[in-house]
C-alpha cells in the first residue's frame, strides 16, 4: 500500500514538472510583462472596479446609468486591445487546460469505474444487489 509521503513526495515531482513546462513558464512571463505594464495594470484595476460598483447596483435594483454601461464598453475594447492583457488570458486559458488534463489523468486512475448505461438489466431479468451495498 502507498504511503502519504509517497504520495506527497510523487506531488512535488509533479508539481515541479509543471512548473518547469514550457506552457507554466508562458504564464509566469505574461504575469511579469503585466506588472511591467502600468496601464495594463491601470486597465484591468478600472474595469474590475466598475463591474463590481454595476453588480452592486444590480444587487440592490439600483438602475446602471447609461454613462456606466458605455464607460465599462469602452474599458472592455481597451482591455481587448491590449497585447498584454491578450496574451495573458490566452496563456491563462492554456495552463487551465494543462491543469484541466492534469485532474483528468489523475482522476481517470483513481475514480470508480463507471457504470455502463447499456448494460442495465431489462425490466423482467433480476436486478441483482447493488454494488455499493451489500
Amino acid at each position: 500500500m502507498t504511503k502519504t509521503d509517497e504520495i506527497l513526495a510523487d506531488a512535488k515531482k509533479l508539481g515541479k514538472k509543471i512548473k518547469d513546462h514550457e506552457i507554466a513558464q508562458k504564464l509566469e512571463n505574461a504575469i511579469h510583462a503585466l506588472e511591467q505594464d502600468i496601464d495594463a495594470q491601470r486597465l484591468m484595476t478600472d474595469y474590475n472596479r466598475l463591474t463590481t460598483e454595476i453588480a452592486e447596483k444590480e444587487h440592490k435594483g439600483q438602475p446602471v446609468e447609461v454613462d456606466e454601461k458605455h464607460k465599462i464598453a469602452e474599458l472592455h475594447k481597451q482591455i481587448v486591445m491590449n497585447q498584454v492583457l491578450q496574451d495573458l488570458q490566452m496563456t491563462q486559458m492554456d495552463y487551465s487546460d494543462l491543469m484541466r488534463q492534469v485532474d483528468q489523468a489523475i482522476s481517470s486512475e483513481i475514480a470508480p469505474p463507471q457504470p455502463n448505461p447499456e448494460s442495465k438489466p431489462k425490466p423482467d431479468e433480476p436486478k441483482g444487489e447493488s454494488p455499493i451495498i451489500q
